[in-house]
């Protein structure tokens, strides 16, 4: 498995940190997770293109994850020479059927055309999804947002989404060889709906994670050193995340 950050920034502009997106490789079909604005162009300079994209993740439903929801749908109609017959899964939290139809209501060109569009909601579960495995649970960010545990072949990354620091997120990461845990704000800062560095550091901990991989970083973390503060809570490897970021497990 492979993991490649597309973007680890919010939806404050950020030079090399962009809005939310993530691409992990498991198996032969690339999984994308979130799709803040750009994150198909940047895809795009990993080397995926979006004509590949069979399944898409979504965590919850603020502007800085889904608004490339838009230009993936009007991309899968409107790419010249190539025509999408193959589905398009989009499997999220609560509300992302709405949030669809409203996308599709809103913006010309997005409307499927010859291809099936799946909307799947989630809420804590297990899964099979033939080849890989995904577990998802609440993070308490919003209502109904979402973190994603995916496994294969022996191997597993989880993706926080927004988050607290929660037990569920814990149980989510154990053993994970990478887990990628927003870091918004550094240690000290006060946060009702966020994970500050040392609370991502407790989390990886307490979930005897392999990697700890810091993104979701709003500008006061990136004035600070969070890989240090995240450490005097975690004895594994710190990786703080930006644009273009690669983790690759066998490694």
């Amino acid at each position: 498995m492979e993991l490649t950050v597309l973007g680890a920034g919010t939806a404050v502009p950020s030079p090399g940190r962009s809005p939310a997106g993530y691409l992990i490789r498991a198996g032969a079909s690339p999984l994308l997770f979130d799709l803040g604005p750009g994150t198909l162009a940047r895809l795009a300079m990993a080397g995926v293109s979006h004509r590949e994209l069979g399944r898409v993740f979504i965590s919850h439903l603020h502007s800085d994850h889904v608004l490339d929801l838009v230009t993936l749908l009007q991309a899968s109609n409107a790419t010249p020479g190539w025509k999408r017959e193959a589905p398009l899964e989009l499997y999220g939290c609560h509300g992302l059927a709405r949030l669809v139809s409203q996308v599709i209501a809103a913006f010309d060109g997005t409307t499927p055309e010859g291809f099936p569009l799946r909307v799947v909601e989630l809420g804590a579960e297990r899964r099979d999804l033939g080849g890989f495995e995904l577990e998802t649970t609440l993070t308490a960010h919003t209502e109904t947002s979402l973190a994603f545990r995916i496994e294969a072949d022996g191997q597993a990354i989880v993706y926080s989404g927004d988050a607290i620091e929660t037990p569920g997120l814990v149980q989510l990461a154990r053993g994970a060889d990478a887990f990628v845990c927003e870091c918004s704000f550094p240690r000290g800062w006060r946060t009702p709906d966020h994970v500050t560095a040392d609370g991502a550091g407790r989390m990886a901990q307490a979930a005897g994670a392999r990697r700890l991989v810091l993104s979701h970083l709003y500008p006061p973390a990136q004035e600070v050193d969070v890989a240090s503060q995240a450490r005097t809570e975690y004895r594994g490897d710190v990786i703080v995340a930006v644009d273009g970021t690669r983790v690759d497990l066998k490694h």
